[in-house]
């Protein structure tokens, strides 16, 4: 019970960074390349911190929260696209590539493949089938893993 909570905490407070930083955020146009990029990390980092949710969800077999969290999880994916404009790979600490630009379709693409698979596990785990959304979770990790091996750098070690 002290994970379930814990987990829907995260869940609730990377929702609130995300959708604050959305509706904080200048118009899309006026947007430097460094709040562009701020913008993108940020919500990295809520799906980050959504995915650990949904690790104890699944191992705890807590369907109800693990469909929400993945549906929450779809909609920050959703957005990768448009928070990753040419250009906006500014200072160190970003981690996205140049291949990005050099083939955004396919990253587009696989941005999408990313939130049809969140959407998948939401809908197995609605289903209440434990075995179904176990498989589904798997699948959804690949599917990010499938985007970060060519579009993202390694995290640079401290």
């Amino acid at each position: 019970m002290r994970n379930h909570k814990f987990a829907q905490v995260v869940v609730t407070g990377a929702a609130a960074v995300f959708f604050s930083a959305a509706l904080l955020s200048p118009v899309r146009g006026a947007e430097s390349p460094e709040e562009i990029q701020g913008n993108r990390t940020a919500t990295m980092k809520s799906i980050g911190k959504a995915l650990r949710a949904i690790r104890v969800f699944v191992k705890a077999g807590q369907m109800k929260e693990l469909a929400e969290s993945s549906m929450q999880v779809a909609e920050f994916i959703d957005r990768i696209p448009e928070l990753s404009p040419k250009g906006s790979a500014f200072g160190e600490k970003s981690r996205i590539k140049p291949e990005v630009w050099e083939d955004f379709d396919r990253y587009k693409k696989l941005a999408e493949k990313s939130s049809a698979a969140a959407r998948t596990l939401a809908k197995a785990a609605g289903s209440g089938d434990k075995d179904s959304a176990a498989g589904a979770f798997r699948a959804f990790g690949k599917s990010c893993g499938a985007c970060h091996k060519p579009f993202r750098k390694k995290k640079k070690k401290r």
